[in-house]
């Protein structure tokens, strides 16, 4: 959400218009539909949001390059955490309920490798063998078929497994690619207590939709040596909460404090010229904001 992650955190995109228009449309419905018609309806506030992804994709399924090997079971990646700038807008419409609409700058993610322990296995094994020597892909498969039992083609599917594993297992750990999400909220909120009153908590209910943008990182590349990466990622509609608290300096000005999530999920395709990999993700989001608030 923001929530843009996961939120993700809510964060403005062009593309979702229809939620961004009936956002808009409930924000400027005129003064007298409502309950109260007093000053100041509308609330901006601007402030910071530290988005904690909590996510990690499935196992990766597929090959790898460039010898065509089943990805072993275990390899994933995870999102790492991301903070950002916040911007929400919202209309009162009674002295209990409010319209908002959460936006800001859409955060950029970390994505790290996680290798597996049957992929690490098998890079242990090249290690070992390489230690004496044996380090191109047909050394070690004719190191493996000089042992007894062991037929050429066997050999040679050992040897693609062992060599590939070698070179995923050095990127263990490595940010391997950088993924950008959008994730505009529309919220329907409720404030306890009177509208005069200076602390005043507040929990919401909306619609989150979360835009992906990835690329890869020049260790994301050395993972497969095998050209450009093409990373797709698709979008993710589902349900928003938040809770939180709200300051009230005066009668224009505002101090909050909140935390939202939502549940975001999406397919992952990542292709190569002689490889393609995919995975899913499920997750919901925490992101922990900071903010001042401004009423007109």
């Amino acid at each position: 959400m923001v929530v843009r992650y996961l939120r993700v955190p809510p964060m403005i995109d062009m593309k979702p218009f229809h939620l961004s228009l009936l956002a808009a449309a409930v924000l400027t419905l005129p003064a007298a539909s409502f309950a109260d018609t007093e000053a100041s309806p509308y609330t901006v506030k601007m402030g910071v949001a530290r988005i904690f992804a909590r996510a990690t994709s499935t196992d990766l399924k597929g090959t790898l390059p460039p010898y065509g090997v089943e990805v072993p079971a275990g390899n994933q990646l995870e999102v790492m955490p991301e903070s950002t700038v916040l911007f929400t807008i919202s209309r009162r419409l009674t002295d209990n309920w409010e319209a908002e609409l959460v936006l800001g700058t859409p955060p950029t993610h970390d994505v790290r490798l996680r290798v597996g322990k049957e992929t690490m296995g098998r890079a242990a094994q090249y290690q070992a063998l390489a230690a004496n020597g044996i380090r191109t892909r047909d050394q070690v498969a004719g190191y493996i078929a000089s042992q007894p039992g062991i037929t050429v083609q066997q050999a040679t599917l050992s040897a693609n497994a062992l060599v590939t594993a070698a070179q995923v297992g050095k990127y263990n750990g490595a940010t391997v690619a950088r993924v950008e999400q959008a994730a505009p909220t529309a919220f329907i909120n409720y404030r306890f207590f009177e509208r005069g009153t200076a602390l005043r908590p507040y929990v919401g209910v909306g619609i989150n939709y979360t835009r992906f943008k990835a690329r890869e990182t020049t260790a994301g590349a050395n993972v497969y040596m095998d050209g450009p990466v093409d990373i797709k990622l698709s979008d993710s509609w589902g349900l928003a909460f938040q809770t939180g608290v709200t300051y009230r300096i005066d009668d224009k000005w505002s101090l909050n404090a909140g935390w939202m999530t939502a549940s975001v999920k999406n397919k992952m395709t990542i292709s190569t010229a002689n490889g393609e990999q995919k995975a899913s993700y499920r997750f919901h989001p925490s992101v922990y904001t900071v903010s001042v608030g401004y009423s007109f």
